[in-house]
């Protein structure tokens, strides 16, 4: 994995774990894009990587690959 996509990954491992799925992380990412810092209260120090890694993965189209890889991590799949 680039950088960017390890900086998502990382990010998804470690959110992702709380509710056993992606979709929190992704929800976080959703809401600090949309500045919505009401809907969803989460503080997480590496915030502005997340998001500018998130924002190159979506531009070179490198997104699957992290959220793949985390999902298998989460789910205990070999």
């Amino acid at each position: 994995m680039n950088k960017d996509e390890q900086v998502l990954y990382d990010f998804f491992c470690q959110i992702g774990k709380v509710n056993n799925s992606v979709d929190y992380p992704l929800i976080l990412i959703n809401s600090w894009l949309k500045r919505d810092y009401e809907s969803v209260v989460a503080d997480y120090d590496k915030k502005d990587e997340v998001l500018d890694a998130y924002n190159h993965c979506i531009i070179a189209s490198s997104l699957d690959r992290p959220l793949y890889e985390a999902i298998k991590k989460i789910k205990g799949w070999n």
